[in-house]
């Protein structure tokens, strides 16, 4: 459009450099375009894409937290979005060794920070090396910490695994703008834990901020009969009596498939990217520039 537009001005100006005789309908309108030119032409509003920091942790150990924020934001990447994928600071990172570092960035200089570039350097997975892990972050070292990994990427999951029960992860869901809340189809194991345990504080705090995601799940579970038992457990933390209601459904995915690709030390939809299907409901259509 911008290549015609000029092409137009110049062929414009090269008359205007002609003598011809107008008629007086012709001046006039000869006069309007020459104005309408005159006025400067404002370049169409690109779209924004909102900065956006998302905490996901599992409610127990082995739920999906991880395989869902590491395939995410492979997936959210590949659409042209910056993304960073990180870890509690000063935590055994789970995808240092998940994605094979050590064999993926063998000539790496500087081994203070491990970091994975992916989907044409869209997206950032930021790790520690096990060798390098400090003393307890305090909460001035969190604020710096998600500042610095914030910087280069308008998306930041971070991945909290089943790890909410750390006070660092507070301060963490606090500074988050989403907590996403994983469980999977073990419902004993879901009312168990909530029986037995009491409500952490961000569960109150941060309600307004909450997704709750089901993992593994079948057209078995998703029946209305059984999500209504799902979402009174989910409920029973509430300090109001208001429900709790799963967003999201994420289906068991093929287990030779998932097998398949850890065993490469590969992400699922980095072996089998027509799987992503299964993950647009946790992705928005975001488009344009960084604010």
């Amino acid at each position: 459009m911008y290549q015609k537009m000029n092409q137009f001005v110049s062929r414009f100006r090269d008359l205007e450099q002609k003598e011809f005789t107008l008629t007086g309908e012709e001046e006039r309108r000869w006069k309007m375009l020459k104005e309408k030119l005159a006025v400067p032409q404002l370049a169409e509003p690109s779209e924004t894409i909102s900065r956006k920091c998302i905490a996901v942790t599992s409610l127990y150990a082995q739920a999906g937290a991880s395989f869902i924020s590491g395939n995410i934001a492979y997936a959210w990447a590949g659409k042209g979005v910056p993304v960073t994928l990180c870890e509690r600071p000063n935590a055994i990172s789970y995808f240092y060794f998940a994605l094979d570092y050590e064999r993926r960035a063998k000539q790496r200089e500087n081994t203070s920070t491990s970091q994975l570039l992916m989907q044409n350097n869209y997206l950032r997975i930021q790790m520690e090396s096990p060798l390098n892990l400090q003393q307890k972050p305090s909460s001035t070292d969190i604020a710096s910490w998600l500042l610095r990994v914030s910087k280069d990427s308008p998306i930041v999951i971070i991945d909290i695994s089943s790890g909410w029960t750390e006070d660092e992860t507070n301060q963490m869901f606090e500074m988050a703008d989403e907590i996403w809340v994983v469980f999977d189809a073990d419902l004993a194991r879901l009312t168990r834990l909530f029986l037995t345990e009491a409500a952490p504080i961000w569960w109150t705090t941060q309600k307004s901020k909450i997704r709750f995601i089901a993992n593994k799940w079948n057209n078995q579970l998703a029946k209305s009969s059984v999500m209504k038992k799902v979402e009174g457990t989910l409920s029973l933390w509430n300090s109001e009596f208001t429900l709790s209601k799963v967003e999201c459904m994420l289906p068991l995915i093929d287990g030779e498939r998932t097998a398949t690709a850890h065993s490469k030390g590969n992400l699922l939809l980095e072996s089998f990217p027509e799987e992503e299907s299964e993950f647009q409901s946790l992705i928005p259509a975001y488009k344009g520039r960084m604010l």
